[in-house]
Formats: structure tokens, C-alpha cells, sequence
């Protein structure tokens, strides 16, 4: 039991130690804020807080301070929701002598991207194990392979019920895809580039996306039964050139596609051109570049609302960073994410199994989570891309003997948007600067000033000068309040009274009796002499120290406390 007792007598002490110190500290801090009110450089601080002055005169400054404050916060935040929001400017770029300009990518698609006898012939030795009736039965499935996507994917797993899983594991769904697909000579008759004939197939690769299999000039990829592989350099235009134009002759009914070589081809596209037989298409095309100067790096994605090529690397399209890939990427991870598998018509991912027949329910079932774009709002535009308008779309119809389509440059590209910081940082700093310090007369320092007032001095004084502290404290605690004087008149200027002050609060002490003798005269003289004299002559008054209501150790306050007093 005695242990306990003083054990308890201990926490108590402890605790009664820790509330007199936040007593004292809070005592410490009133002081402090007075002194920091009195020599602060912030406008019209000082008068709020200065002995003597009339409450009305106190409330004043206040509100004029207080109107200040808000309309510079107001500013500021405005400032930083422009620098947040709209940090960039965009503008023309007239030096196109330096722009490289690289042939858009056409993509055709053709209606029927299967060829049906070769898809028979090879269901017919491998599935069908040489059964007529049977590959015929199988033969749509194959044919339904080549043009596969989400929107019939249902189709598919209908088609694909006769047939044993344990053959159609022998290969993957891509490798049979491609086993039926159209070849390039089925899809392509004639073509030219710069007004020189081409060989077709040496120049439109196959690809396999969500279109389905196509054949693309100028892509960036190419695909095969096991991956998607890059392809050579890019077909670029000399302004020297004798035509800015490709033509082709398609075998069948068709879409055309015709977008950046920088962009990869998936389901974000639609196709411009839907051509049929016997007619001849003409496209008139212009390029606009819009490119991001290296400033704009000190802002964060979502303040300049794009992203440099190697800012992000995304995981299956490391090469560089564009719109389209990380939409792309989006919609394997979510496919990925929710059937375990890859579809077919995605590129190959090492570690991660191929979609079968068995997952298309799965595919089926999720396809409008994993093709809403509102879950990929992670991808952000390209800080340097390429769009190719149509400007002029014409057809002729019933030109057999002259039928093609012709994407032809309209003009030769001049003109480059560019688009380069506004409000950067350092121009933010300054903004906020020179509003502060006009409304407030606020700088850096006086932060910092701030901050020292209320930390270390505050701390120093009540670990310094504790004991007398501790004495105010006391006295205000046990003393009434002092009566409130609501005149007009400076308490500075009115006549000495003999009650001590007892207030926390610094007062300025009366004049002197010789200085309130000067004043007394100077108010009989004040026909005598101009005002200006008159107004110098009062801020001349010395002004003495409070007591703080303990006159007897004023003297020792003073000596002890003199590093804190103004």
C-alpha cells in the first residue's frame, strides 16, 4: 500500500508539473503575440494590438487588415486553380523546315478477313480428321476466328460448341486464326506510292486486332501466329517528292482506316472510308502536330493534361508512351484481370495463357467492363501527337476501269502547334509574392518571423523566465479584469491615475511631466504653430515599459526580460 500511495502521489505530481507548464507556456504565448503585434512589418498589424489606442480606432485597422487578408487569399487561390487547371498556352509553329513527315498509316480491312476453302482445307485434315460433313460444320468457327472481338465473342462460343476441346488445344485460337486468314495477294491488286508502283505485300503487313485481320501501310507493327513484332523504319515525305499520295486497289469491299504511324491500331479507331467495287475514293488529308516543349516537365500529368513517351512505360508497349497503347494496355489488363487469360486478338504476353474456347462465357460476360473507357482514366493524351484530318472526301461511283482509293496531302504541312508552359513555378512564387506583400506586406521572412515568435522564443521564455511568468499568471488569476475605457482618446496622452495596471496586456505608461508640460502648452500655442510641428512633437513622446502590475520587481523584470522587449 505505501508503494502504491507514492506511486500515485508521483503520476499526480507528474501531472500538475505538465498542466503548469502548458499554463505558463500559454501565458508565454499571449506575451509573445503581443510582442510580435507591436514590431511585426505586416500593414496596420501593430495598430490593432498598441497600447493606448481607442477600441474603435483598434476595430478599424482590424477590419482593414482582415479585408486585406481575404482578398489576398482570394487572389492566391485563383492563381493556384489557373496554375493547376490551364498552366499551358498553346500557339503556332511556322519553322516547318525541321518537322520529319511520316505518311500516315492506312489500314484495310477487308469485309471478309477469312478465306473460306483455305479455312476447309485445314479443318478438313486436322479437325475434322477428312470428315466433308463435319468440316462444314466447323469450317464458320475458324471463319468467325479472323474477325473475333467483343462484340461477338457470343458468336463464337455458340459456333464452337461441336468441336472437341482436346483438338482445338492443339494449337492456340490465334495460330488458327491465322490459319484461315485472307492472304495479302487475295486482298490487295495494285499499288503506288509517290506516283511509283509498289508491290503490295512488301509494303501492307498484317495485323490482328480487334478489327479483326487487316493489312497496314507505314504501322508501326506487324503481326504473326506468335507475337506482334516491330516493323522497319517509317515511309517519310520530302517536300520534293513528285506526289504526296498512296494508292491502292482493294479486291473487296473494305474499310480504310488512316491515322498516325505513331498510334496503334485497335478498337479506339473508326474507319473513314467504307469502299466497295468499281469505285474510286480520293482523300484529301492534312497533318496537324502538336508538340510539348521539355518546360512543361516541371508540371505534374494532370496539370499539362498529357505525357511525354518516356515519362511512362507501360508494361506490354514499353517503346514509347502514346494515347492509343495505353488504352490498349487498359483493356488486356482488365481482360486479364477478370478471365485469367489473354484474348487472341491481343498481342501475346509472355507468363500470361492465351484465351480458349472455354473462356469466351467468361469474355462474354465482362466485355462491357473491360471495353468501358471510363476505367482507363489513368491514360492521358501524348504530349507530342499527330492527328490527320480529311479536309476533302470525294466518290465516284460505277469507275470500274479507274476504281481505287487515293489519300493524297492536301497541301504540304507548315504549320506545327506548340504548346509550352504559361505559369510555371517560379512564376507562381512571384505572383503569390507580389499579392501577399501588396495587401499585407508580406514576405518570406516574415514566415519565418512568424514561426520563431510562436516556437522558440515562446518556449525560451517559458524555460528562461519561468518563475516570473508563473508570478503574472498568479496575479491576473487573483486580481478583476481592468474596466474597459470606451473613449475616444489616446490613453498615452490622458493624465497618470495612481491605480496600478493589472492587465496581461502591454500599456504605454503616461509622458512625463515635463513632455505633458510641452504638450499642454503646444494644444494653448496650436494658433501659433502649423500642425506639422504639432504632429511631430507627439511622436516624439517617450513611451515607458509596463509594470504588468507587480512594481516592485520592475526593475528585475527588465533586466531579466530585456531580450523579448521591443
Amino acid at each position: 500500500m505505501p508503494y502504491e500511495k507514492t506511486d500515485h502521489t508521483a503520476v499526480m505530481t507528474t501531472r500538475q508539473r505538465l498542466i503548469e507548464t502548458l499554463v505558463i507556456f500559454r501565458r508565454s504565448l499571449i506575451y509573445q503575440t503581443k510582442e510580435f503585434f507591436q514590431n511585426s512589418t505586416l500593414h496596420g498589424v501593430r495598430y490593432i494590438a498598441e497600447t493606448g489606442r481607442p477600441i474603435g480606432e483598434k476595430f478599424m485597422w482590424f477590419c482593414f487588415t482582415s479585408i486585406g487578408a481575404v482578398t489576398a487569399l482570394v487572389i492566391i487561390m485563383s492563381l493556384w486553380e489557373k496554375f493547376q487547371t490551364n498552366p499551358t498556352i498553346t500557339g503556332l509553329d511556322t519553322d516547318f523546315h525541321n518537322q520529319n513527315v511520316v505518311f500516315p498509316t492506312t489500314v484495310v480491312c477487308p469485309e471478309m478477313a477469312f478465306d473460306h476453302a483455305k479455312a476447309y482445307e485445314e479443318v478438313y485434315k486436322s479437325l475434322a480428321n477428312y470428315d466433308a460433313d463435319k468440316a462444314h460444320q466447323i469450317t464458320p468457327f475458324l471463319d468467325q476466328l479472323t474477325s473475333l472481338n467483343f462484340d461477338n465473342i457470343g458468336e463464337a462460343e455458340k459456333l464452337a460448341e461441336g468441336i472437341p476441346p482436346e483438338q482445338l488445344a492443339e494449337h492456340t485460337l490465334r495460330e488458327w486464326a491465322f490459319r484461315a486468314q485472307i492472304p495479302c495477294e487475295s486482298t490487295l491488286i495494285s499499288c503506288k506510292y509517290r506516283d511509283e508502283d509498289i508491290v503490295c505485300c512488301d509494303h501492307f503487313h498484317p495485323i490482328y486486332t480487334e478489327h479483326g485481320f487487316c493489312y497496314a501501310f507505314n504501322s508501326r507493327f506487324m503481326s504473326t501466329a506468335t507475337e506482334d513484332s516491330k516493323t522497319g523504319p517509317p515511309h517519310d515525305l520530302y517536300e520534293t517528292d513528285k506526289k504526296w499520295a498512296l494508292f491502292f486497289l482493294p479486291n473487296s469491299t473494305s474499310r480504310i482506316f488512316i491515322f498516325s504511324n505513331e498510334e496503334y491500331f485497335g478498337s479506339d479507331f473508326n474507319a473513314q472510308i467504307d469502299w466497295t467495287d468499281d469505285q474510286l475514293v480520293e482523300v484529301r488529308i492534312s497533318k496537324k502536330n502538336t508538340y510539348t516543349t521539355d518546360d512543361a516537365r516541371q508540371l505534374s500529368i494532370g496539370q499539362r493534361k498529357c505525357i511525354f513517351r518516356d515519362e511512362v512505360k507501360l508494361n506490354y508497349f514499353p517503346d514509347s508512351y502514346t494515347f492509343s497503347s495505353c488504352m490498349k494496355q487498359c483493356r488486356m489488363t482488365k481482360a486479364i484481370k477478370l478471365c485469367k487469360c489473354n484474348p487472341s486478338f491481343y498481342k501475346p504476353i509472355n507468363n500470361v495463357p492465351m484465351c480458349t474456347v472455354k473462356d469466351f462465357s467468361c469474355l462474354n460476360e465482362y466485355k462491357l467492363n473491360i471495353t468501358n473507357i471510363k476505367d482507363c482514366l489513368q491514360c492521358e493524351l501524348s504530349c507530342s501527337k499527330t492527328v490527320f484530318n480529311i479536309d476533302k472526301l470525294m466518290k465516284f461511283m460505277d469507275r470500274a476501269e479507274a476504281s481505287g482509293v487515293l489519300v493524297e496531302f492536301l497541301t504540304w504541312p507548315i504549320i506545327r502547334y506548340k504548346r509550352e508552359v504559361l505559369f510555371g513555378w517560379v512564376d507562381l512564387l512571384v505572383s503569390f509574392g507580389g499579392i501577399a506583400s501588396l495587401f499585407l506586406g508580406f514576405s518570406l521572412l516574415s514566415g519565418v518571423e512568424i514561426i520563431y515568435y510562436f516556437t522558440l522564443r515562446a518556449c525560451c521564455m517559458v524555460y528562461k523566465n519561468r518563475q516570473e511568468l508563473y508570478e503574472i499568471e498568479q496575479r491576473i488569476r487573483h486580481e478583476p479584469p481592468p474596466a474597459i475605457d470606451l473613449k475616444l482618446k489616446l490613453k498615452s496622452h490622458s493624465k497618470p491615475t495612481n491605480s496600478p495596471n493589472s492587465s496581461a496586456v502591454l500599456q504605454v505608461q503616461p509622458a512625463d511631466a515635463q513632455s505633458a508640460d510641452l504638450y499642454n502648452m503646444s494644444r494653448q500655442r496650436k494658433n501659433e504653430k502649423d500642425y506639422l510641428n504639432y504632429s511631430k512633437s507627439l511622436y516624439r513622446t517617450p513611451k515607458v515599459l509596463p509594470d504588468h502590475g507587480y512594481a516592485s520587481s520592475k526593475e528585475k523584470w527588465q533586466f531579466d526580460h530585456g531580450q523579448y522587449l521591443p
